[in-house]
């Protein structure tokens, strides 16, 4: 590099450092604080999953049983009056059943299992159909999860909330030092919890086998779900 050239790199860069250190001085002051809001709500909705599963030596057999098995539970919950369009079979499969005995791995006939799930916004059918479906072969209860028919809506109003949650923070803090509070430099949405529970009974065993209940025994309580929404927000901080 000749003498000329190493001036010239010299004094470019000198031009340019009093820019870039003006524009970091110009940086300006901020107030950064998170905001918390949560809503509590009763639900209005359930959410059913099945599983219709039996097994067979003969494969044709297997799948006659469980076409047939299949067809009696979607005709009992039409029979329900619930909307078609909540109502879905998936997982549908068959193979060979596996077995261990003694440790060793062997065949044991064939199986066919479909899953189904369908909501119910109507609670009061609850116990009807918690009563009708343990009286069907072939069927095993999953799961059963509360929800709400207007989540979004909900989660839209308590994210606003927590956003004004997080501006009187800021003015707080803002005051505690004789400052204010200005325009919004940033928002974000830190987090957010729906918590959709599972309800009040065991679902981990299948319904076939047992005694079917009486209307006495199977009681609801659906409780509240906490919609919980978090932001992070920063603020131009004035102080005069």
């Amino acid at each position: 590099m000749t003498a000329k050239s190493a001036a010239l790199l010299i004094a470019a860069f000198l031009f340019n450092w009093p820019a870039i250190s003006t524009h970091a001085q110009d940086s300006p002051d901020k107030i950064t604080v998170s905001g918390t809001a949560t809503t509590k709500i009763t639900p209005d909705v359930m959410n059913w999953n099945l599983q219709v599963k039996n097994k067979d030596p003969n494969l044709n057999k297997a799948a006659e049983t469980h076409t047939s098995a299949v067809k009696t539970v979607l005709d009992f919950l039409n029979a329900q009056q619930l909307p078609e369009t909540d109502i879905q079979t998936s997982g549908m499969q068959f193979g060979q059943n596996w077995t261990y005995r003694d440790r060793e791995r062997i065949k044991d006939g064939y199986f066919a299992s479909t899953d189904i799930s369908f909501k119910v916004e109507d609670l009061a059918k609850y116990t009807k159909l918690w009563i009708g479906l343990s009286r069907l072969s072939h069927v095993s209860l999953t799961g059963v999860y509360y929800d709400h028919s207007q989540r979004i809506d909900l989660r839209d109003k308590t994210r606003k909330n927590a956003v004004l949650a997080a501006k009187a923070k800021a003015e707080g803090l803002a005051n505690a030092i004789g400052s204010k509070i200005g325009r919004p430099l940033l928002i974000e949405e830190a987090s957010d919890n729906f918590g959709m529970r599972t309800s009040n009974f065991n679902t981990s065993n299948s319904m076939t086998g047992f005694a079917s209940p009486s209307a006495d025994t199977v009681d609801l309580a659906p409780g509240q779900i906490p919609i919980t929404m978090r932001v992070k927000v920063s603020f131009l901080l004035i102080t005069e």
